[in-house]
């Protein structure tokens, strides 16, 4: 008899982060299986804690087991698929089940507790800590949350006291669960008595009252009608519902109703286009690999404007009919309103959108459809990845090389290597799509460890545009100082004659990069983090995009009180100012961060620019992958060689991935496209690649590089990084570290290099110093298993908790 259940408790310290067995009560056998969620005593106080049902057992070798109060679930939250998915990011990614956990689920699904303190009776002979409390619930009205009460009586064994107290039966502690996010449901009436009986009062006037007529048709219309728009619609009060009630005639109910996102927008339905020969080849390759009904991994490399999409749909629907599902992973939230449309047009209501801009209750309910069934294909950003479906045919993943699909927050997970995971255990196939694919997944590619098939002409007959660098030193030295070169401004003009629409890059937003004294060279920069702060003018305010500090732009220098205090550089904000100076009469929208904060206002900005015939869109790379406007003719990439200088071994990819990707945003539509790219290095083999539409020679030169140093994919490059509020407390604990992973390597007789600490490029964040340690190993199962044991060792100490320790492998970024 299987009465034992394996369960991780939610929410713990590293310590306790393992599986726990309790027994199961005959009352609750039928309920808990693997996947629910329940309610179970933990620790020496048996404070009441949520859980995983992780597996079900038949016996175990503890004694002295702990039974199960409650259950949460009626339907399991994680499929057995799904768990045994989490036992493999755990280890991966070097965190607990709880991190996993939480990042599968939607947020706001788990239960929330609130502990209560209740006066039962006084009692003699207590110290003064006691009568404290007993004093103060009694002012109170005899009950108090548990922490509000802790804070107004103030004294420090406050718990000590709380448990002596409930011990001798002076007070009583409880605990209540509620969710933080429920089924949304509205009141409804119905009739109460058949139609007959109904229609026949009706005819024997034995209803007189026009509002109860009214409202009685209106029901034998419909099944049920919300009382909401019973009221709207007829015209009653609340009385007129009730007496029919009283009466018998209706009754009423609560009815569940979904949150839907996509609720009133208006989607034009499509049919699959007849596929050009490379789509065609594409497909077939792809479909005998869905057919098979095992894993396979394939890189599609096409083109900007090739018709990855077109693929992806018609893939979709192959999967469909072999009574599977698919996830579709986009790079930003941004894509998610098109890619939406186009798949809405052709699946209609078996698409589920899963994204963080929708409401906590949209994405649980957009999740419950898709774990009962109901849909068919899950569009949407990163953690689309964990959609609950249970028959998984395919997942893809376009735009595959964006850094966006790479988790900054523990689990510090890349969507492509759990995409390959999931499909991996459930049999399915894996689509890597991009017209720029990641060195890693080229190379992979190339060397024959995935499929590959590419896709080298546009559809439709479209001609890949027409790309100029234009040398901005060359500009400077011909006397012109504007933002934009002679020939972008030329352009830019003759697309605004002809009615045509442009679109400018500038991967920074704000107004200026820094704000400087030109008396004294002071630098205004952010008291928590080591970096300059930026100027938004339309706030006149500075601001640190790292940790949210801002201040009033000053009138003078706060150094020296000098007055030539200015800002420089160039951001979106100033790039938008400078447009309507330049080209009086046109009309521009921007698209950035500052932008786009609120629900639907991605949507909103490109709708506007799509419908609304704006003449130039000025924005950061959110603008640069995967729309789609006919009417855009021009784009300009201003300063495009800004990325190179990043303190980072993917600068010259990320320059090359980002201009081939905005330049295949022109001549999308039946008139060509032409790109203006303005550079100081216009030399850079990255950018000249990138004119010439050379993914191969950009890839040859930087595969020759990365094997040269050493970097991925050769190695796997790991980052450790201190940080803590003693500066010289955290070097010291970087050195404590450094030995522990350089012992660790030598325990596993593994090459490596383990190099620093040294300080962080971004070496103070939010109060932080930051000291980072980087390592160089080819075994990704030696730097597992070494991280893990110098985590595990280094949490430990307690001593330790004041000096946070985070590790990330490949990471996006190294700063």
């Amino acid at each position: 008899m299987n009465n034992i259940a394996s369960v991780v408790v939610s929410n713990t310290a590293r310590g306790f982060d393992r599986e726990y067995h309790y027994t199961i009560p005959d009352v609750l056998m039928e309920k808990i299986k693997p996947g629910v969620r329940v309610l179970v005593p933990f620790g020496r106080s048996d404070r009441v804690r949520e859980a995983y049902v992780l597996d079900v057992l038949e016996e175990t070798g503890k004694t002295g087991l702990k039974e199960i109060k409650s259950v949460i679930d009626e339907e399991a939250v994680l499929s057995p698929h799904m768990i045994k998915l989490a036992a493999w990011m755990k280890e991966r990614y070097i965190c607990t089940y709880s991190d996993v956990i939480k990042t599968m689920l939607p947020p706001g699904i788990g239960v929330k507790s609130q502990r209560t303190v209740g006066l039962l009776k006084y009692e003699d002979g207590l110290n003064a800590g006691a009568k404290k409390i007993l004093d103060v619930l009694a002012e109170h009205g005899n009950e108090l949350d548990y922490r509000e009460l802790g804070d107004i009586v103030n004294i420090k064994d406050y718990e000590k006291q709380i448990e002596t107290l409930d011990k001798i039966g002076a007070v009583r502690v409880y605990e209540e669960f509620t969710a933080r996010v429920r089924k949304k449901t509205v009141r409804v009436a119905y009739l109460a008595l058949p139609e007959e009986e109904i229609i026949h009062e009706m005819e024997t006037n034995r209803i007189k009252k026009i509002q109860q007529v009214r409202i009685l048709e209106m029901l034998l219309e419909n099944e049920f009608v919300s009382v909401a728009d019973i009221a709207r619609f007829s015209g009653v009060s609340p009385s007129v519902l009730n007496t029919l009630k009283k009466h018998g005639y209706i009754d009423f109910k609560n009815v569940e109703i979904s949150r839907d996102p996509l609720k009133n927008k208006p989607i034009v339905q499509t049919q699959p286009l007849l596929p050009t020969p490379q789509q065609a080849y594409a497909l077939d390759k792809i479909k005998g690999c869905l057919d098979s009904g095992k894993f396979a991994e394939i890189l599609l490399h096409g083109v900007t404007g090739s018709g990855k999409t077109e693929v992806y749909l018609q893939l979709i629907q192959h999967c469909f009919d072999q009574g599977k599902h698919a996830i579709v992973l986009v790079p930003e939230i941004s894509l998610t309103p098109q890619m939406i449309e186009r798949f809405k047009g052709r699946f209609g209501d078996s698409v589920a959108v899963l994204h963080s801009r929708l409401s906590m209750g949209e994405r649980y309910d957009q999740w419950r459809l898709i774990r009962d069934g109901k849909i068919k294909v899950a569009v949407g950003a990163r953690s689309a990845v964990f959609a609950p479906f249970e028959k998984l045919g395919m997942i893809i993943i376009d735009e595959e090389h964006e850094g966006t699909y790479k988790a900054e927050i523990t689990p510090k997970y890349h969507a492509r290597d759990v995409a390959c995971q999931r499909c991996k255990n459930e049999n399915a196939v894996l689509i890597l799509g991009s017209a720029t694919p990641s060195v890693e997944t080229y190379y992979r590619a190339e060397t024959g460890e995935i499929g590959f098939v590419e896709m080298t002409k546009r559809a439709n007959h479209m001609v890949m545009p027409k790309i100029e660098i234009v040398d901005m030193k060359k500009e400077l030295e011909e006397g012109n100082r504007s933002v934009f070169s002679r020939k972008l401004t030329a352009e830019i003009n003759e697309n605004i004659r002809l009615g045509q629409q442009t679109i400018l890059f500038l991967n920074r937003r704000g107004y200026a990069s820094f704000v400087l004294c030109r008396d004294c060279g002071y630098t205004l920069k952010c008291p928590n983090c080591s970096i300059s702060l930026t100027y938004h003018a339309s706030d006149e305010r500075l601001i640190c995009h790292y940790c949210g500090f801002t201040v009033k732009n000053p009138s003078v220098c706060p150094k020296c009180k000098s007055a030539h205090i200015r800002h420089f550089g160039t951001g979106t904000q100033k790039i938008e100012e400078e447009i309507k100076k330049s080209f009086p009469g046109s009309t521009v929208i921007r698209m950035d961060m500052d932008t786009t904060t609120y629900k639907n206002s991605h949507e909103e900005i490109l709708r506007q620019f799509r419908e609304e015939k704006i003449d130039i869109m000025v924005g950061t790379q959110m603008i640069a992958k995967g729309h789609d406007f006919p009417n855009v003719t021009l784009v300009g990439v201003l300063a495009a060689d800004s990325l190179l200088n990043l303190n980072d071994y993917r600068a010259c990819e990320r320059t090359f991935q980002l201009i081939t990707q905005v330049a295949g945003r022109a001549g999308r539509g039946e008139l060509p496209g032409r790109v203006v790219i303005q550079a100081y290095n216009t030399g850079d083999f990255s950018i000249v690649s990138a004119c010439n539409h050379d993914y191969s020679g950009f890839y040859k030169n930087e595969i020759l590089i990365r094997k040269k140093l050493g970097y991925p994919p050769f190695n796997n490059i790991s980052v450790v990084v201190l940080s803590g509020g003693n500066d010289r407390l955290t070097f010291r604990k970087s050195k404590e570290v450094k030995e522990l992973l350089t012992e660790g390597f030598a325990r596993e007789a593994c090459p490596s290099e383990v190099l620093g600490p040294v300080r962080a490029p971004l070496s103070k964040i939010k109060n932080k110093y930051r000291w980072r340690i980087v390592i160089k190993c080819k075994s990704m199962e030696k730097i597992i298993a070494v991280l893990s044991a110098v985590s595990a060792e280094y949490y430990k100490k307690r001593s330790n908790s004041c000096v946070e320790l985070s590790m990330d492998i490949n990471p996006a970024n190294m700063l």
